[in-house]
């Protein structure tokens, strides 16, 4: 297998998981919960723009 095939599979299957993930808003949630954006609750990680655990604090 040359490395462009290898790219060219690796760029299919990354097509597909996204076909798969926005089919619907269900789908595309439990998908970013599985790739560690969203937490099980539904709420956006801090690495990612979400509030982290001392957001609450008074400043």
């Amino acid at each position: 297998m040359t490395h462009a095939q290898r790219n060219r599979k690796i760029l299919d299957a990354i097509a597909e998981e996204t076909k798969r993930a926005v089919a619907s808003k269900k789908s595309a949630r439990e998908a970013l919960i599985k790739e560690g954006i969203y937490t099980k609750k539904g709420k956006l990680r801090a690495e990612f723009g979400g509030e982290g655990r001392n957001a609450k604090a008074v400043a």
